[in-house]
């Protein structure tokens, strides 16, 4: 929903969602060099292998010794 400003003098200053799509794809356009690729690819691969392998573990490793504790009481 656009609103037009209060002030008539100024332009109103609103983005289309093509506009927002063709700055991403400016945006994507500029190239990395090989170097920066594979370091951001390291980077996504630790983070996801982060999140769906070894934090459900860890999550799992915590009930464990919680219940264990519970146990003991």
């Amino acid at each position: 929903m656009s609103v037009s400003p209060v002030d008539s003098s100024t332009p109103s200053v609103s983005t289309s969602p093509e506009a927002k799509f063709n700055a991403a794809v400016d945006k994507s356009k500029t190239e990395m060099s090989d170097e920066e690729f594979n370091d951001a690819l390291i980077t996504q691969a630790v983070t996801i292998g982060g999140q769906f392998i070894i934090m459900p573990k860890a999550q799992e490793m915590l009930n464990e010794a919680q219940s264990s504790e519970d146990d003991e009481e």
